[in-house]
């Protein structure tokens, strides 16, 4: 995804913020990436679209929240509701394909 359509996502229109904006869009692929297999390539889930709406979701907060921020009630908070419950899914599959790609390299005896 480029930066022109991260802008689109989050309604921008001047070019003040792309480098900060494909900054965060980077690191929230990191984050999903790292929540998942720490040992895997980011390209390894540009196939799947979850992904990618995962790491616009991240990329939006962090744009539109960029100082620390405290939940009432204890504990801080730095990912956003729907970003969890797409990188469990994304863990699911990820895992699952790559259970049936080892199975589909064994030998045939």
């Amino acid at each position: 995804m480029n930066v022109g359509e991260i802008k689109n996502y989050l309604r921008i229109d001047h070019t003040l913020d792309d480098t900060l904006i494909n900054s965060l869009y980077q690191a929230g692929q990191e984050y999903i990436k790292n929540a998942i297999d720490v040992t895997a390539d980011v390209e390894s889930f540009a196939k799947y679209k979850l992904f990618e709406r995962a790491a616009l979701l991240l990329t939006a907060h962090w744009y539109e929240n960029r100082l620390a921020s405290v939940q009432t009630g204890g504990g801080s908070t730095n990912i956003p509701y729907g970003v969890t419950p797409l990188i469990q899914q994304l863990r699911g599959q990820y895992y699952y394909d790559k259970e049936r790609e080892a199975n589909d390299n064994q030998p045939v005896e």
